[in-house]
């Protein structure tokens, strides 16, 4: 039997070892060795000795938010750009509000064209209790008449022109809000407020109306025009206004718009609610005594609290209650919406010459007007 020599032995035994070394899943302490050795290797440090079992690996470096600073500084720059972009969007919507309240008027304009071709003049306003039309009973505004031209048949039907229209179901009717004739602009459109011979506690309160007929360029109380004050023409003469419709029962042919159709004023905008003589049932006229938008701000503020109106058939007449506010105006910034009598629809800027504009509101006064 032949003997081994030791070496062959040792050198058997150490290749068994790595074997089993190699078979076996590296510890922690295997990971960092290998890590850190070629790292220093990489450096170049003389330093390459295997970490030690009690070494750790380095922690990653903590992630960092925003201070408190750079938080203030972006609310900041969002708050300006908000600042920046609001007034646009607001001049954008107020832009759209103005294009549909001038189609409203377009709508008002060809309805009152279609009641004259059915006709043969223009609706009246009849709240002076002087019969118009021998179909129609006083009581009754220019605008319910032209429901069924507006595409509006079935509220048309709805009513009983033969008797007035704060009897029955027409004065149900009456109290409530009509879209088509108000404004988009106004955020008083929709109030049921006291008018003219519906104060209470004789009469509820009615409905609202921003399109108000033109009964011509007649002074009110105060204010710049021809009289008699407000266009309240009395006599035997059918009640004839210098405007295209007056307050009691008449209203105009257009072969009697001498001046021309297309340069005297039909309708115009109004504010119903800062008003007792503008609503949609009774009556809605206006004159140009006033600039356009005259007194907006102070009738806006006060005529719910100021502006009395006296049960039974009375109203507040005195002061900007009675006065200022029976005029032309909207809530649409430097102007108003006119329709004329050829049906087109102008915006009308407020600092319009008063002459100018007075002479848009007769239909025989003979002015020579180039419009503005």
């Amino acid at each position: 039997m032949g003997f081994k020599t030791p070496s062959a032995d040792a050198a058997r035994t150490r290749r068994l070892n790595g074997v089993a070394r190699a078979s076996r899943p590296w510890s922690a302490q295997h990971w960092r060795n290998a890590i850190a050795t070629p790292r220093a290797r990489a450096t170049g440090s003389a330093d390459a000795t295997p970490a030690s079992p009690n070494s750790r690996i380095p922690a990653s470096p903590p992630l960092h938010g925003f201070t408190l600073v750079e938080l203030l500084v972006v609310i900041t720059i969002i708050g300006i750009l908000i600042a920046l972009l609001l007034p646009a969007v607001q001049a954008a919507r107020e832009a759209a509000r103005r294009l549909q309240c001038a189609n409203k008027m377009k709508q008002v304009g060809l309805a009152l064209h279609n009641y004259h071709d059915t006709w043969g003049r223009l609706p009246p306003c009849d709240a002076g209790g002087m019969r118009s039309h021998v179909d129609f009973q006083s009581g009754w505004n220019w605008q319910p008449r032209i429901l069924d031209y507006i595409e509006q048949t079935a509220s048309f039907a709805e009513l009983d022109f033969t008797q007035p229209s704060y009897v029955g179901d027409n004065l149900a009717y009456i109290q409530r809000v009509h879209w088509e004739f108000l404004c988009p602009s106004n955020d008083m459109a929709d109030h049921i407020l006291e008018e003219e011979g519906f104060c209470a506690p004789s009469y509820p309160p009615i409905s609202q109306s921003d399109y108000a007929a033109c009964v011509g360029d007649y002074i009110n109380m105060t204010g710049v025009g021809l009289t008699p004050a407000y266009g309240n023409i009395t006599g035997e003469n059918v009640f004839q206004t210098r405007g295209m419709m007056g307050r009691f029962g008449w209203s105009a042919r257009f072969s009697e718009v001498y001046d021309g159709l297309s340069t005297t004023i039909m309708v115009g905008e109004c504010i119903g609610a800062v008003s007792f003589f503008q609503n949609f049932g009774a009556e809605c006229f206006a004159t140009t005594a006033h600039p356009i938008n005259f007194m907006n701000e102070w009738l806006i503020a006060n005529h719910a609290t100021v502006c009395d109106c006296t049960a039974g058939t009375s109203t507040t007449t005195t002061g900007h209650c009675g006065d200022s506010s029976i005029g032309f105006r909207s809530m649409h910034p430097g102007g108003a919406h006119f329709c004329m009598g050829d049906g087109s629809v102008h915006f009308v800027n407020e600092n319009i010459d008063g002459v100018t504009y007075r002479a848009l509101a007769s239909r025989e006064g003979g002015e020579l007007v180039e419009f503005p």
